[in-house]
């Protein structure tokens, strides 16, 4: 039989798109706005007019010739490069890149002299680190934009009097990056409240599924029951005086009345087969439940392979199978910063193997909390095991084995 392949993708924009898009935005004004003024205008005392100018020099280029289109070109490159940063912090699932990336940005807001861009800065400080991580770089980069806003006012031709001031105003203007971390602590609390709710909702439908099968189930086994203690009964009585009006009419009895007795016996016979068949466990569809649950998964990219032999079990290994996948879907969503998820089921040897495989931070030493202990426990005591192991090439992937053959 073909097995069961299925890829479920996000329906939303990704995480990254506005962290790229806010760069490239405030960029193209930033850009607009020099592109409005004239060559002999336009103040090149910045760290980009200074790469410009010192770029020129370097080429023995004139300046006052070719200084304002370098300084333009030089804009457009630090725009450009700080959105590809900016997507490669919010995309890379290793924690020392996303932090060479948001370093790498800093220094390009920096370079652009612009509040804007350090605000951007900031609110991913708050969304891609830890809070107290984020904190400390949040301080630091407040303290280097107060430096390099004292460098340029220090080698600016200011009077005397005018440079305190304009740094205690620039000062106080670089503290709405403290509300840009603010408002990007909120947005990260907000997000994950929704992809929670969301990831409980698809939860709990995908065990309404799972519990709709039990409970027709049980409403067969219900129906067997009472068929078994009335009409079942009832048959047996009729049935015994059916036999007794044989015996006394001895070789009078008219033969309607042996017909009668041959098919009580007939009926009763086939309303047991049909009361043993019902009571009988029915497999359920674990693919069907699986399906509903990954369906409604926010934000991350899930592939079921279910192989069509073990996409049926007796309703104790559908649960217990059930319940080890749901806890390990819910650890990927929590913890590994995943952006993909394979969930495979097949058979091999007479042994149901679920696989659950991510592409999220994964972790060399793995210390069990109750969710992996109780998945563990629950196979144990089913006679099977749970493996723990690295994911391809990057992430973590739990097997799941229990034997016997699915029904």
């Amino acid at each position: 039989m073909r097995p069961f392949s299925m890829r479920l993708k996000a329906r939303q924009l990704p995480p990254w798109t506005l962290a790229v898009a806010g760069p490239l935005m405030f960029g193209s004004l930033d850009v607009a706005a020099v592109l409005t003024e004239t060559p002999e205008r336009l103040s090149l005392h910045t760290f980009t007019g200074w790469f410009a100018i010192g770029l020129l020099k370097l080429l023995g280029m004139p300046v006052a010739t070719h200084a304002f289109g370098l300084y333009v070109a030089s804009k457009c490159a630090v725009v450009g490069l700080c959105a590809a940063l900016a997507y490669g912090a919010c995309t890379t699932p290793l924690p020392h890149r996303r932090r060479l990336f948001l370093g790498a940005q800093l220094a390009c807001a920096l370079a652009m002299d612009s509040l804007v861009f350090n605000m951007l800065v900031a609110a991913q400080l708050a969304m891609l680190l830890p809070a107290r991580t984020g904190l400390r770089w949040l301080a630091a980069q407040y303290l280097l934009g107060v430096a390099a806003d004292t460098t340029l006012l220090l080698s600016a031709s200011l009077p005397p009097g005018r440079v305190v001031p304009m740094l205690a105003y620039l000062s106080a203007e670089r503290l709405l990056i403290g509300a840009a971390f603010f408002v990007g602590s909120l947005v990260l609390r907000e997000r994950r409240s929704r992809l929670a709710l969301a990831a409980a909702h698809a939860q709990v439908l995908a065990t309404q599924t799972l519990l709709g099968e039990t409970v027709r189930g049980a409403e067969r086994l219900r129906i067997a029951r009472d068929l078994h203690d009335t009409l079942g009964h009832h048959l047996t009585a009729l049935n015994l005086h059916l036999d007794l009006a044989v015996r006394q009419a001895g070789g009078t009895a008219p033969a309607a009345l042996g017909t009668a007795h041959a098919l009580g016996k007939d009926l009763l016979a086939e309303v047991r087969g049909v009361v043993t068949h019902a009571r009988q466990d029915r497999p359920i569809d674990l693919a069907e439940a699986l399906r509903v649950m990954c369906a409604g998964l926010p934000a991350l990219r899930t592939e079921l392979h279910i192989d069509a032999r073990a996409a049926r079990h007796p309703p104790h290994v559908a649960h217990a199978l059930f319940c080890c996948i749901q806890e390990a879907v819910t650890n990927t969503l929590r913890h590994a910063q995943a952006t993909a998820l394979t969930i495979q089921l097949d058979t091999s040897a007479g042994t149901t193997v679920a696989r659950v495989t991510d592409d999220g931070l994964g972790t060399p030493a793995i210390a069990e909390g109750n969710g992996l202990r109780g998945m563990r426990e629950r196979l144990t005591d089913m006679g099977g095991e749970l493996r723990i192991a690295g994911g391809m090439p990057r992430g973590l992937a739990l097997e799941m084995r229990l034997p016997g053959v699915p029904a």
